[in-house]
């Protein structure tokens, strides 16, 4: 090769290598990593029947997202983490998941024990996270950086005492499940009832996971309530109804969480759970909802259990303020959660409020004949 034809060809290249430093610089690197979310979620233990539906429906979302580019063209990847409903596997599952980079968002948790225990760490280090079922009242003044798609428990047992006094209860015993969801449930409650003009004759409580509870409840007995509130998860659920039934407490049973709306929890406690009461958000309605139930059965070959819908609005919500944002921000999306009004999601409305916590209607329900019967709407 010539003198003339190198230099040509050397400035050739430098003209190539300028115009891609210049392209680059105007339009930066392109990302193409995956956006991480995390899920912390009880998959095994007391509260299983509650962690794996959001997990399913969280599943389902990202692959949706995903087949259609995901977030700006970027997969969604979800690192799940089992809480087991127990607070201290529920930091542990936090620090993992933060070990590896922060991500944009962490679906979770379940228990409001456990959101509670993880809310400071998710606060500390500027991470949206937003709970699929955790009620506690305590969980409204978490964080900056925490949401809920569910009500809160101030909202619930006010309603729920309301309900109970308007049958003309007036001196009811309470027992519930030693961790912060049972605590603030009963609180809320305990204060509405006696506002209203109630009595409570009693408080007991019982430690997760326990399996026997008639120590607690032969104390009940001998205060004769009008009737008797619990708080109870689904594995404790059947053995409370069971052992009043055994023990003849011969009061009506209120249960302020949803665990009865589960059909194996009232398999398991056969017909010691006719004629209960309990309270949980009113059953959503709208095209939203009817199109994810269908791809749910469609996808797992069951109807959505409870929580699953919300799972799924998490996922699908976030997805969808990153992808309308200027760019993947975990402070973009909080700036675009707190201006979420009336989502149309598949578990309902979706509006946050300045402490990140929803209002949604409930609903009043009664085992009949071994079948859930909504009573009312409020």
């Amino acid at each position: 090769m010539s003198r003339k034809a190198i230099i040509s060809t050397l400035v050739v290249l430098f003209v190539l290598v300028l115009g891609g430093i210049i392209v680059w610089r105007t339009l930066g690197p392109r990302e193409t990593s995956e956006i991480r979310i995390g899920a912390i979620l009880p998959l095994t233990g007391s509260a299983a029947q509650w962690g794996t539906p959001p997990r399913d429906a969280a599943l389902l979302a990202v692959e949706e997202i995903n087949s259609k580019g995901g977030i700006k063209g970027r997969k969604i990847k979800l690192e799940i983490e089992d809480d087991k409903c127990e607070p201290t596997a529920g930091v542990s599952a936090i620090q993992k998941i933060l070990a590896t980079g922060k991500p944009v968002a962490i679906l979770g948790a379940v228990c409001s024990s456990v959101t509670l225990a993880i809310a400071p760490i998710a606060e500390s280090n500027k991470v949206v996270l937003i709970s699929p079922a955790s009620t506690s009242p305590l969980i409204t003044n978490a964080g900056d950086y925490i949401f809920r798609v569910i009500p809160s428990d101030a909202l619930r047992g006010k309603v729920f005492a309301e309900y109970v006094y308007s049958l003309g209860h007036r001196k009811v015993s309470l027992l519930y499940i030693n961790n912060e969801g049972g605590l603030g449930n009963q609180k809320v409650f305990s204060e509405t009832f006696q506002k209203l003009g109630g009595n409570i004759v009693s408080v007991d409580a019982y430690p997760q996971d326990t399996r026997d509870v008639r120590a607690q409840l032969t104390k009940i007995k001998q205060q004769k309530p009008d009737a008797l509130v619990v708080v109870s998860y689904p594995d404790d659920t059947p053995i409370v109804m069971r052992q009043a039934q055994e023990l003849k407490i011969g009061v009506p049973l209120f249960f302020q969480t949803e665990a009865l709306d589960d059909p194996a929890v009232i398999q398991k406690a056969g017909n010691a759970a006719e004629g209960a009461t309990y309270i949980l958000p009113a059953k959503a309605e709208g095209s939203a909802v009817d199109a994810f139930s269908i791809k749910y059965k469609q996808k797992y070959g069951r109807d959505p259990e409870l929580f699953a819908a919300e799972g799924y609005d998490v996922v699908v919500l976030v997805a969808k303020i990153l992808d309308n944002a200027p760019e993947v921000s975990t402070d973009l999306l909080k700036e675009g959660l707190y201006k979420t009004q009336n989502y149309e999601g598949a578990s309902g409305k979706i509006s946050f409020d300045k402490n990140g916590d929803v209002l949604k209607p409930m609903a009043l329900k009664k085992v009949v004949n071994g079948i859930p019967q909504v009573l009312l709407v409020k």
